[in-house]
């Protein structure tokens, strides 16, 4: 049985609890001062009574507070590491480097930084991995394997992670956001809106599983459909023409220069 837990009961924290709570293999437990035994109970896992509890239980630590209380945690996690020195230490903190926790937690510590989104709850999301250089084949293999059963991952330069966030992590905000204003738009044109709320959202289910089986670029995919001349070409002439693709580079940018702040 492989004991996995959690210093942090947040979104992120919860979405992986989620994503992970029917391998059979594996047991969760949270630590969170003021909402751990909430979350506990409502995602049908154990609470603990403190950090030194989560850490001697956990074959793997997650680190998912905000991270500005990494401060506040790394000198109870540094003289336990004394104790457990190959203790797997897993980080999802926001803009925080290896070389951060590194410094804040000892220069040996076997620390991984993940960057999941939230559809790690649904299985259906993304993570970005880098691992210290003191973790060995082996282990990084196994890591890797956990967040794979998530989603898609890989494992990426940490300069990355950045635009990664801005992509993945913040993203599906955006395409809810773009699900929202199609839906608007249909509403404008007398659809009911629960009807456009519907059409909207199978719609874009159903076209991102089709490009996730075809070859074709979304922008082939995209001209796949469009008949020259007809309908769809002049909306998407509209897309062009309003500044669409320069609207999103403006939204990643603004996102990453935000993420930025804490780094």
């Amino acid at each position: 049985m492989l004991t996995i837990g959690f210093i942090g009961a947040g979104h992120m924290a919860q979405a992986m609890i989620k994503g992970w709570r029917d391998l059979a293999e594996v047991r969760q437990i949270v630590y969170a001062p003021n909402s751990g035994a909430a979350v506990a109970e409502q995602l049908q896992i154990e609470a603990v009574a403190s950090i030194e509890e989560t850490f001697m239980q956990s074959d793997l630590l997650i680190l998912a507070m905000p991270p500005k209380a990494l401060a506040e945690v790394a000198p109870t996690l540094q003289m336990l590491l004394m104790l457990a020195p190959q203790k797997i230490i897993t980080s999802v903190l926001g803009g925080v480097s290896i070389s951060s926790l590194q410094a804040a937690l000892g220069s040996q510590a076997q620390i991984v930084r993940t960057l999941p989104n939230v559809n790690v709850a649904e299985k259906e999301g993304y993570t970005a991995i880098a691992f210290a250089g003191t973790l060995d084949a082996a282990t990084r293999g196994a890591v890797f394997g956990l967040f794979t059963y998530f989603g898609r991952a890989d494992e990426l330069p940490e300069e990355q992670f950045g635009a990664i966030s801005a992509l993945a992590g913040s993203g599906p905000a955006f395409v809810a956001a773009f699900v929202n204003a199609l839906s608007a738009a249909a509403v404008a044109q007398g659809i009911e809106s629960e009807v456009a709320d519907k059409v909207a959202l199978q719609m874009v289910n159903g076209t991102m599983k089709v490009l996730s089986k075809h070859e074709q670029t979304p922008t082939e995919f995209a001209h796949s459909v469009m008949t020259p001349g007809g309908s769809t070409a002049a909306g998407w002439s509209t897309l062009e023409s309003e500044g669409f693709a320069k609207t999103i580079a403006k939204t990643i940018a603004a996102t990453m220069q935000k993420n930025s702040e804490f780094d």
